[in-house]
């Protein structure tokens, strides 16, 4: 390749990385802002209710996507004239999830609310579902963008949605409204302003599908990838705010206050792994040479170290963080909080190195890995849950994390640097 397109791939690389960066410093900016004056409005036993509603809104936005945006971003990557074809299937999946959540909502909403053993939750679904419409239909728009990968576009709209968030909840507070169904409702309506404007790209998909032949051979290819990466999105996603559940159900809605709490500070170092998740895999996507792959994973180990051991010297302050934020009311959390922080230098090294896993087709790995994960956080909540409360459901946390992180690492070397050795590729 000519030295000039390098560079400029580079500068290109770069200016991506810039723009996502800033996007999600703002973007979590503007939430930890929230998130404390809710806290310290609401207080732990509250903030432990609305951090329910909230949570659920966001997981299930994501848990009912299955992996469909890991999909779209790589096939529109490989197949650059189907992009709106493609996306067209990715906006009619979201909508079939949407029509069985509200089934279950409307026909079974004590059963949903005895599931986390808090009937007091039955009350707040339908606001758990108008949000989970809302963040659904924005992922998709926001993962169109990222497809196109016109960053700037996307970064509107998800800084936006902070925004519009953090302001009316602000204003509610400010007229001493801290009513949480309230507040929480103004929550999940955040994103309709932006899914209303950008509405049109749905027309798109559906026309784009219906005039594209997208041929059996391509479906086939798309679907035997997309089957792997649906059944590992169940286990990773449902790692993602698993053991705040466990917490709801076993403890009670301080606790899961408090230990949200911890949560949310170890959340805007997640900046670093969106990053890289968002720009590299539609860049990583395109390498069709293994040599090109490996000089990614060695770029992404050596910016992995640096960015684990900044984390760790965060831990002899993790008490004073705790309380300089939220106040004493939140004390009890600062072990959580240390914990989960080393938690997420595992999900870190993960996410950087599935990259390459995913960009090679092998995303049948990261499932598998995924799958080890949540087993070993069941297994670890069952023993250390009841005897250790919030801190035992982190231990287990981290101890799933550092499992998946060891099954990664041993297929890497495998199907990467074996197979390598083997073939005598470069």
């Amino acid at each position: 390749m000519p030295d000039f397109i390098t560079s400029r791939i580079r500068k290109e690389t770069l200016r991506h990385l810039g723009i996502v960066f800033a996007e999600n410093v703002l973007s979590r900016g503007l939430n930890f802002i929230l998130i404390v004056l809710v806290a310290r409005e609401l207080g732990p036993e509250k903030y432990g209710l609305y951090s329910f509603v909230t949570v659920s809104i966001l997981f299930l936005g994501v848990f009912l996507d299955f992996g469909m945006e890991n999909t779209a971003v790589r096939f529109s990557g490989k197949y650059g004239d189907k992009r709106e074809g493609i996306f067209g299937v990715y906006f009619i999946f979201k909508s079939a999830m949407l029509a069985a959540l509200l089934f279950l909502i409307l026909l079974y909403p004590r059963a949903l609310a005895l599931l986390v053993n808090k009937p007091l939750v039955e009350k707040y679904l339908l606001i758990i579902f108008i949000g989970c419409v809302m963040e659904s239909y924005q992922y998709v728009i926001t993962t169109y963008l990222q497809s196109l990968e016109r960053f700037t576009a996307r970064a509107v709209i998800n800084a936006g949605v902070f925004l519009v968030r953090l302001v009316s909840i602000f204003v509610l507070l400010q007229m001493s409204v801290p009513d949480i169904r309230t507040v929480s409702f103004f929550f999940a309506l955040s994103g309709l302003p932006f899914v209303l404007v950008c509405s049109g790209y749905f027309a798109g998909f559906f026309r784009s599908l219906f005039s594209y032949n997208i041929s059996r051979d391509m479906l086939k290819e798309i679907l035997h990838y997309a089957k792997w990466i649906a059944a590992g999105s169940v286990a990773m996603n449902i790692m993602t705010r698993l053991d705040f559940y466990v917490i709801v159900s076993f403890l009670s809605f301080r606790e899961a206050g408090l230990y949200n709490s911890a949560f949310q500070l170890v959340s805007p170092l997640m900046v670093v792994s969106l990053v890289f998740g968002k720009v590299f895999l539609p860049k990583v996507s395109k390498y069709t040479e293994l040599s090109r792959i490996k000089a990614y994973i060695r770029k992404a180990a050596a910016a992995g170290a640096v960015v684990s051991l900044m984390l760790i010297l965060v831990l002899p302050f993790s008490r004073d963080v705790i309380l300089f934020v939220f106040g004493r009311e939140y004390s009890d959390a600062f072990g959580v909080f240390g914990i989960l922080l080393v938690s997420y230098v595992f999900t870190l090294w993960n996410v950087m190195f599935g990259i390459a896993f995913y960009s090679m087709g092998y995303s049948k790995y990261m499932t598998m890995g995924a799958y080890v994960e949540l087993v070993i956080f069941a297994a670890c909540s069952f023993i250390l849950v009841p005897r250790l409360g919030m801190e035992g459901a982190a231990w287990s946390r981290m101890i799933a994390s550092a499992g998946y992180l060891g099954a990664v690492v041993l297929f890497m070397y495998r199907k990467i640097y074996c197979v390598n050795r083997q073939e005598g590729l470069p």
